[in-house]
């Protein structure tokens, strides 16, 4: 994201409601985010596709079968759109005391087997649990006891296997992932 909001918001010809909804919007690399995810979307799905949410604030395209994921993170924003499935993106700035808060979103299995001493391992899988919470669309879903992440290894690309709790069947999702610069991405497939 290197436009200023302005140019930003001259690229799209957004109708009455979301604008509103920007103007709601005070700060500005907020803005920023906002805008630039629609703007993507829009060079992607070449049309000013209206974004809802529904009652878990899980997005979706107004009109559309065509399920889609948001993520930003420092100067970046994704979006990630597959027509008839759910979807699942994250990217995360690496920052080095992710490790503090690992007790926050691993369980005692994924512990047993993480390296907390890896800084790109420990935002892969803040990255992964968060992917597969967007791709869920449960806000009741808790990253410990319902997002478990396979043991894996590699940090640079690749994928893994994740498992997801909700209701009575569990369901495993693959998970690619990439790392460049001070970034890692997660997305399901």
């Amino acid at each position: 994201m290197s436009e200023p909001s302005e140019d930003l918001l001259g690229m799209l010809d957004l109708p009455a409601s979301e604008t509103a909804v920007l103007e709601g919007i005070s700060k500005e690399k907020r803005k920023q985010e906002w805008l630039a995810c629609r703007v993507l979307l829009r060079e992607m799905a070449g049309i000013d596709a209206l974004i809802g949410y529904d009652a878990e604030r899980k997005p979706h395209i107004a009109g559309s079968d065509t399920e889609i994921s948001m993520s930003h993170s420092g100067e970046y924003v994704c979006v990630y759109l597959r027509g008839g499935k759910s979807v699942g993106v994250d990217i995360q700035q690496m920052k080095p005391s992710i490790s503090k808060g690992a007790f926050y979103f691993l369980n005692e299995q994924e512990l047993g087997w993480a390296d907390l001493g890896n800084n790109v391992q420990m935002h892969l899988m803040w990255s992964a649990k968060e992917t597969v919470f967007k791709y869920a669309g449960d806000a009741s879903i808790d990253l410990k006891k319902h997002i478990i992440i396979h043991a894996f290894s590699g940090n640079q690309n690749g994928r893994f296997k994740v498992n997801l709790q909700k209701g009575d069947l569990p369901e495993t999702i693959q998970i690619q992932f990439d790392t460049f610069e001070d970034y890692v991405l997660t997305w399901t497939l």
